[in-house]
């Protein structure tokens, strides 16, 4: 027993590489969860577009109680909708009609409108918060709202629906963070497991060459990415209800260019590695990190600045773009432009960098 318990640790320990990413993947796996769910700066304030068509003491007195809370910013309504519909800056909105003061003073009702993206979760429901804060607020200074007097009235910019499910919101995430998994582990210790079974050396003496070598094996590896992110999606919209969005195609798409990058991610880490058990808290590193930074565990709106700076360098928060545009916003191809395009630039990229290291590191072995 004492043998193999010395020849185990001999061989951990000589692998000093393998040994680093042990001990170093826990450590950076908790500061971002830490960073993420407990930091205690607060951060960039909450944006609420304000579009003030009354001009009149009512609409002042409320944004004068929401700035207290939120960063009121004045604009006109084609610029709200720009903000929460268009580049979604913004949650909400809220648009304070003409002649609100005036049909107060009067004793009549008047209806705010409140433009939402329902996609915005968290941020959403703050908003919300917000409002029955300020309705407290004015009911101390004898504000209309003490009387009910003014009704809110949602209006959903991006989409059908007034919610989202909590499935909808969570589903797409979980999802792509399992094929991370499947895909990166699965392509790194394939092409590690042709030079550990004395197999490597064979193929690179074939006609086909190294990159054809290489080419096959990600292909492979792309149809069974393919196969698993589709068969997910599927079965949450059966079994939880989740929307795939207006169109199939879009869908399709988007998962071709997600499946593209994660495989190339996992080519990466194949040439990253120096040997096969460097693979495993390599491409957990790598899972990991591009799940909590790319919002597959939760929503980017709860980070830190920092982490919100840095994470549109993931392509899994590109990839988070789209799904939230299908499944949240019921958008169809015309959305897809933007993240399938960065999705495919971050796949080629490391698709290129994975073949380089490869080569040069087993090529000539």
């Amino acid at each position: 027993m004492l043998a193999v318990f010395r020849k185990d640790l001999r061989i951990f320990v000589r692998d000093r590489w393998a040994m680093l990413f042990a001990i170093l993947v826990p450590v950076l796996v908790v500061t971002i969860i830490a960073e993420a769910l407990f930091h205690s700066d607060s951060g960039p304030r909450l944006l609420v577009p304000v579009v003030n068509e009354d001009g009149g003491p009512v609409a002042s007195t409320f944004m004068k109680l929401l700035g207290e809370h939120a960063e009121v910013r004045e604009v006109s309504r084609a610029e709200a909708v720009h903000l929460v519909r268009d580049v979604n800056r913004a949650a909400a909105a809220i648009a304070f009609p003409p002649q609100l003061s005036k049909q107060y003073l009067q004793g009549r009702s008047t209806e705010i409108e409140l433009l939402t993206d329902p996609a915005a979760g968290s941020d959403l429901e703050a908003i919300k918060v917000l409002l029955l804060l300020m309705d407290k607020d004015a009911a101390a200074l004898a504000d209309p709202f003490s009387e009910d007097k003014i009704t809110l009235k949602e209006k959903n910019l991006t989409g059908n629906r007034l919610s989202v499910t909590a499935f909808e919101q969570n589903v797409p995430g979980f999802s792509l963070m399992f094929v991370l998994m499947a895909v990166i582990f699965g392509t790194a210790m394939s092409m590690h497991d042709e030079r550990d079974w004395g197999t490597l050396p064979r193929l690179l003496v074939a006609p086909g060459g190294f990159t054809r070598l290489l080419l096959g094996k990600f292909g492979a590896r792309f149809v069974v990415g393919l196969v698993q992110i589709v068969c997910l999606f599927l079965w949450g919209h059966w079994m939880f209800r989740v929307s795939l969005g207006s169109s199939p195609w879009a869908f399709l798409v988007l998962a071709l260019a997600v499946v593209f990058a994660t495989v190339a991610v996992g080519m990466l880490v194949a040439g990253l590695a120096r040997t096969r058990e460097q693979t495993l808290p390599l491409g957990l590193t790598f899972v990991m990190t591009f799940s909590a930074l790319g919002g597959l565990w939760w929503p980017q709106s709860i980070q830190p600045a920092w982490m919100s700076r840095i994470s549109p360098a993931f392509f899994t928060t590109w990839a988070m773009q789209g799904l939230n545009d299908l499944v949240l916003r019921d958008r169809g191809m015309e959305a897809m432009a933007v993240p399938v395009g960065v999705l495919l630039a971050h796949g080629a990229t490391a698709l290129a960098l994975g073949f380089i290291l490869f080569r040069r590191r087993f090529s000539a072995r």
